[in-house]
């Protein structure tokens, strides 16, 4: 998702609820600074000036063929009108809170929370959140972009202060061991916090990391991180003075990575073979950004990285097959892919706000609308899971005024109940 969007600073001081006074399900994480063992030798990037060392790219895959617009496809649209009565139905709303990246891990949600600024639990059954995990830092807060989940790992960055300039800290939360670690910070990889990119597969946590020297770059790194065995492995060390590494997003083995040229709206997108050591082969189509994951899958905007969507690609890495998809909505979100579905944010019918969550499933020519029956408000974060679709959405209507909501609706439903036709 684009970054700039994502790290959106929780700024307000940690504010004591009513229901502090309860006991969460789950106590409040110790945390511990581990030392990672020291990484083994990288390779360099395919964009460094160096390319004798380079491994030579594994064209294991069958050629792709280039994508043209007149090869983009037609779909079948629907809306599944999403009133007050589904709302009461399947959402949990927080009065005077904004809610953002909820993460379902089984019986009940992580959150993070503006007003609070704390990552908090809150349970289906009560809706009561209960704090978890707040900055170290005394003027710290949360930074969104690096919030992740993959079963049992929880990872989320704190930064010392709201400029995002000075000290950072990444956790990793093991939620079976009840165990809370930073991984890495600032001292170790001196980037600032908003060069900072993760992404986590299994067991593992990819992190780049980019060193400036003002507006020129120095260096760029891809590191991994064995949760299980405390090893790290500096995977990619980049002396490319023209381009750093930004977006990644990992699956399987596979990292897909998004090079970014400083002035330039020049963004190439590379997929590294972690267990192989080799580059493969992507279609070249341009412009091309913001990648995400889930193999056999990769999509990417074909856009530039601060442009809203228009089109995107969907890419076999199995077939070496890839398609593009016309955005359905307005004002778009980038774009993002979970359990078969490339996903996003947009604005359909006559209300101008981003009131809808569009699911493209990849593997036919359709789109789904979930469009929210109220006025005024912004959805964010929506993901597929264990056949239900989760996101969260504020009302915006009233500054003073406004709720957030988080909903989880099955996904059969929305595909039964939605009538053909979407409003553009």
């Amino acid at each position: 998702m684009n970054k700039e969007i994502l790290s959106l600073a929780l700024f307000f001081t940690l504010l004591i609820s009513g229901c502090t006074s309860q006991l969460p399900s789950t106590d409040v994480v110790p945390t511990e600074t581990v030392e990672f063992l020291e990484p083994v030798q990288p390779i360099e990037s395919p964009t460094t000036a160096n390319t004798s060392t380079l491994p030579a790219t594994e064209e294991i895959f069958p050629p792709t063929p280039e994508i043209t617009p007149s090869e983009t496809e037609e779909t079948n649209r629907f809306t599944y009108y999403f009133d007050q009565n589904e709302i009461e139905q399947y959402c949990l709303e927080f009065p005077q809170m904004h809610i953002y990246k909820p993460m379902d891990i089984g019986n009940r949600y992580l959150v993070a929370v503006s007003e609070q600024n704390n990552v908090s639990a809150v349970s289906p059954e009560d809706g009561i959140l209960r704090s978890l995990f707040t900055p170290e830092f005394q003027n710290g807060h949360l930074i969104l972009n690096n919030v992740d989940f993959d079963n049992p790992w929880y990872t989320y960055m704190v930064v010392d202060s709201p400029s995002e300039t000075g000290d950072w800290n990444l956790h990793v939360v093991n939620l079976e061991e009840n165990t809370n670690t930073i991984i890495a910070n600032k001292g170790q990889n001196n980037s600032l916090s908003f060069n900072t990119y993760t992404s986590l597969d299994s067991d593992t946590l990819y992190l780049s990391t980019s060193i400036f020297d003002g507006k020129d770059i120095l260096s760029s790194q891809l590191f991994a991180f064995d949760l299980v065995s405390n090893k790290a492995e500096l995977l990619i060390d980049s002396q490319d003075k023209q381009a750093f590494m930004s977006n990644i997003a990992a699956s399987s083995g596979y990292i897909v990575i998004e090079n970014d040229v400083p002035k330039e709206p020049t963004h190439g997108l590379t997929l590294f073979d972690v267990s192989k050591r080799t580059w493969v082969e992507l279609p070249q189509n341009s412009p091309a950004s913001i990648p995400d994951m889930e193999f056999p899958y990769i999509v990417w905007k074909n856009n530039e990285r601060y442009e809203q969507p228009t089109s995107f690609t969907i890419f076999n890495l199995e077939t070496g097959i890839s398609r593009m998809v016309t955005v359905s909505g307005r004002d778009s979100e980038d774009i993002s892919i979970s359990d078969g579905f490339a996903i996003t944010q947009a604005s359909t019918g006559v209300d101008l706000s981003r009131n809808s969550i569009m699911l493209y499933p990849i593997e036919n020519e359709s789109v789904y609308a979930i469009q929210v029956y109220i006025d005024e408000i912004r959805t964010l974060d929506a993901y597929v899971d264990n056949g239900n679709v989760i996101w969260s959405f504020t009302t915006l209507a009233d500054a003073f005024e406004y709720s957030s909501f988080l909903c989880k609706v099955p996904l059969e439903t929305v595909m039964s109940e939605a009538v053909e036709g979407l409003e553009d």
